[in-house]
């Protein structure tokens, strides 16, 4: 089922994005979701985990997107229980998923934001600023 991830637009607002848009972009096709990928962007996959990670050009920012196979609990539980494994706080219900805010394992602040359905879940994790990550987040598309 192909459905819009609009919902992890909000994410935009929180991590005070520029005006300024992306210049260009390579749609990019994983297991589990599509997305505009800028130009000079690393990918980094690792299938083993079902996990995508993207890094800016100059490693000021990075967005991972990890795919959960759904084990009976609802969006909104697995939400709490990542937050609560993470130490996060601020968790907050959105139109199709919810979103937190939590220090990495480094010392980094980061935004957590979840969304799926019955059979998966979409953990997105935001570390830094880059005005970027509007285009694309509103470009992704999951496929599960």
């Amino acid at each position: 089922m192909t459905r819009k991830m609009c919902a992890v637009a909000a994410v935009a607002l929180l991590v005070v994005l520029t005006a300024f848009g992306v210049s260009s972009a390579e749609v990019m096709e994983f297991d589990y979701f599509t997305i505009d990928v800028p130009n000079g962007w690393k990918v980094g996959v690792d299938e083993e985990n079902a996990t995508v990670g993207f890094t800016a050009p100059d490693n000021s920012a990075a967005m991972t997107v990890a795919i959960i196979e759904n084990e009976g609990l609802s969006v909104g539980e697995y939400a709490e229980g990542v937050c609560d494994q993470l130490n996060g706080s601020n968790l907050q219900r959105m139109d199709d998923g919810y979103m937190f805010q939590f220090t990495t394992g480094n010392g980094v602040d980061a935004i957590g934001i979840m969304t799926g359905d019955e059979d998966y879940v979409m953990f997105l994790s935001v570390v830094g600023q880059h005005e970027a990550f509007d285009a694309m987040i509103n470009s992704m598309e999951a496929t599960f």
